[in-house]
């Protein structure tokens, strides 16, 4: 049985149903794009040599831009807006009205709600929450649902929780299982649970790395040159193929 291939964008922009995609960008088999959640919902729009794969899911009245990169079943709901060179990963999901930057990677199993505010040039680790509420289902009248913002090359490691509100300064690095529930200054180092908040070392004190966050291609993208060349590991008893 043949293997069903990617379908790839023609010409300058196709236009599908409820979808404006640029040219390059590449959609695997059972994607959803342009999801009408609403009768009235508007196009999801995405720009160039993006790719999608296979149980992404991304409803109407989204924006992305060039180079977006999804891993398999990641969720985009209504009312985002995503810069380039952006990544979600594996069962990630965006809930509706959140804004990222250019050069944002989510990796999997992450969970952004709705009112969180990400600056460029952010990592976000495996196995992270965001919340944007308190106290929820315990007050009356219930208060309209905040999340964090995220200011510009932040790196937040795997398992993190983020409460509501909160503030994450750029340059800050937050250690892997932390739980952030203040604000965090500029190029501050949080670790602990709860956090514990103090100055970014200096040899932390530096911006992203932006040939991760500028990536054109990810590791297991179709059009990257001979992949697993060179990667297994040479302190491993063992080589691939034994």
């Amino acid at each position: 049985m043949a293997t069903r291939q990617p379908m790839q964008a023609s010409g300058d922009v196709s236009t599908l149903d409820n979808t404006t995609i640029g040219v390059g960008t590449l959609v695997e088999p059972d994607v959803m794009v342009g999801f009408r959640y609403h009768p009235g919902a508007g196009k999801a729009v995405l720009g160039r040599n993006c790719i999608l794969r296979k149980g992404t899911i991304i409803y109407g009245d989204v924006r992305i831009g060039d180079h977006f990169q999804t891993g398999h079943y990641a969720v985009v709901r209504a009312l985002v807006k995503i810069g380039n060179y952006c990544t979600l990963s594996n069962h990630s999901t965006i809930e509706g009205i959140v804004r990222l930057g250019d050069g944002v990677r989510i990796m999997s199993h992450t969970y952004l709600p709705s009112r969180t505010w990400i600056g460029d040039h952010v990592f976000i680790g495996p196995g992270t929450t965001f919340l944007n509420d308190r106290y929820p289902l315990r007050r009356d009248p219930a208060p309209t649902p905040r999340g964090a913002t995220v200011e510009d090359d932040v790196m937040i490691g795997g398992g993190v929780t983020v409460l509501p509100e909160v503030t994450i300064g750029e340059r800050s690095f937050i250690a892997a299982g932390a739980v952030v529930n203040k604000d965090v200054p500029p190029r501050s180092m949080v670790v602990g649970v709860p956090g514990r908040i103090s100055p970014l070392p200096e040899k932390l004190d530096r911006e992203n790395d932006r040939h991760a966050t500028v990536q054109p291609t990810d590791f297991w993208h179709p059009l990257k040159a001979d992949p697993l060349t060179g990667v297994w590991p040479d302190y491993w008893p063992d080589t691939f193929d034994e």
